[in-house]
């Protein structure tokens, strides 16, 4: 599938497109071609040799599928906002924004927001979203109802300031999805979660097998206030 790659800019290894059937919806996603193509490109190395980055946001993450399925399959409430942490390709969001949240995709590299947004138009999504170029160490003040997080525990490094984030930016009655496949560093930011300002409740989504990627289960961890506690 041809991606109108006149509309982005031109990155290491290209751009590709793909079309994925959630839950029923059809969800086109333009993606970075070879996201490891990425890692010898001169700016990424010295944008590295800064503050440690590494471009996560070129990558199509393991659990994006079944969180998008999840959000698609939930019974939203009407006119919620809705912001995705390290939003990346976006596919989650996307999901979001065609069950009728109102959806402010988010990252650290403005080309990921740049991306997401693309994706929204091409769905013909755009209408109720927006871009949010946002350092997980540095939270806006600013709330939103439901929060977005997939794939974003895999370092423990990132743990506190995601929390904190939460603390700041998530509405009194709101929730977060947070989901992650499985790795080590999970039990670590669970923990943490428990000695916060938040209560946290699991369920296991159903990850269906695609071509690299076997059958399986992702952890989705919905993250709310103590009662009594929230900001």
């Amino acid at each position: 599938m041809r991606p109108p790659t006149d509309q982005l800019p031109p990155i290491p290894g290209g751009w590709t497109a793909r079309e994925f059937v959630l839950a029923g919806r059809a969800l086109r996603l333009t993606i970075p071609a070879s996201p490891d193509a990425f890692l010898d490109d001169p700016a990424v190395l010295a944008a590295s040799a800064r503050d440690d980055y590494m471009p996560y946001w070129s990558y199509l993450w393991p659990s994006s599928l079944e969180t998008a399925v999840a959000v698609l399959q939930h019974d939203w409430r009407p006119r919620r906002s809705a912001l995705e942490i390290g939003a990346g390709t976006a596919l989650t969001g996307l999901a979001a924004l065609a069950r009728g949240l109102s959806v402010t995709f988010s990252d650290y590299d403005q080309r990921a927001i740049d991306l997401a947004l693309f994706n929204a138009r091409e769905n013909h999504l755009d209408q109720n979203a927006k871009g949010l170029l946002l350092d997980w160490r540095q939270p806006h003040n600013q709330q939103f109802d439901v929060i977005f997080g997939c794939d974003v525990i895999y370092e423990k490094q990132n743990h506190e300031p995601i929390v904190r984030l939460l603390e700041k930016m998530l509405a009194p009655a709101g929730q977060a999805w947070i989901t992650d496949p499985g790795r080590h560093q999970a039990d670590a930011f669970l923990e943490l979660v428990a000695a916060s300002k938040f209560r946290v409740c699991h369920r296991a989504l159903i990850r269906e097998p695609y071509p690299g990627r076997p059958a399986g289960t992702t952890n989705l961890w919905i993250v709310t206030w103590r009662e009594g506690i929230a900001n």
